[in-house]
């Protein structure tokens, strides 16, 4: 079933296939720029840049994510799925999982592009790559398109409409930062730390910002995590296909 759903997954290539070109297009664009602006394009200061360079692959993830989600249901074959008499959780995990493994495969290339040129490109000896940087860079790339992809299924499964799922799922994620942002300025910095956007963030760069610890942003994660997945699984399990 695994095996099945990343095909699926990966034969929407309008979104898959945007999500990989744009993803690896952007680290692209960022090494030209700093080879145009001071010849140091590489080393530390380049993977440095990786949760930043996250961002369109977050919003490609966001994409991939909805459609997996509600494509199912939205195209009438959810149905289907369901009579073969594979229980419905394990449908909604495989579901999952599967968007799991297709959105860190859509952020590989730029990944091992971003790691590649960091060691290549010329840089100052003070920041030549360490292996626990790379790491750091990759994690710190795929951790938001990850983070947003899931939920973004959770949505897709609450919604069941392509175009809502995908409106809802992008609605958030932009306005969401933005929100955030704002509570953080006028309400209270500490309060908008727990909010997805900023959890997110900290999980990303595994960083302490001034507000929470680390530990508190990885499970203020989890628990938003759980939250949508909750959600859509009920309407799973509730639904009349």
């Amino acid at each position: 079933m695994l095996a099945s759903e990343i095909r699926r997954i990966v034969g929407r290539r309008g979104s898959y296939w945007s999500a990989i070109l744009i993803g690896f297009a952007t680290v692209v664009i960022v090494i030209i720029v700093r080879l145009t602006q001071n010849g140091d394009a590489g080393g530390t200061e380049l993977l440095d840049a990786a949760d930043p360079m996250s961002l369109p692959a977050t919003l490609m993830a966001v994409l991939v994510g909805a459609l997996a989600g509600s494509y199912d249901t939205a195209q009438g074959t959810m149905r289907y799925l369901v009579m073969t008499g594979v229980p419905r959780r394990r449908l909604y995990a495989t579901r999952v999982l599967g968007t799991t493994i297709t959105i860190l495969i859509s952020c590989a290339p730029a990944v091992v592009l971003m790691i590649v040129a960091a060691y290549a490109l010329r840089h100052s000896s003070f920041s030549d790559p360490t292996l626990s940087a790379d790491l750091g860079a990759a994690w710190g790339y795929v951790a938001n398109p990850l983070i947003f992809g899931l939920v973004s299924v959770a949505v897709g499964s609450l919604l069941h409409s392509n175009g809502a799922a995908i409106g809802v799922s992008l609605g958030f994620s932009l306005g969401g930062a933005i929100l955030t942002g704002l509570i953080g300025n006028y309400i209270s910095e500490t309060f908008a730390s727990y909010l997805l956007p900023a959890a997110g963030d900290i999980v990303a760069q595994l960083d302490r910002n001034q507000h929470i610890s680390l530990a508190a942003a990885f499970a203020a994660v989890v628990a938003w995590l759980a939250a949508f997945f909750g959600a859509g699984l009920w309407r799973v399990l509730h639904d009349e296909y």
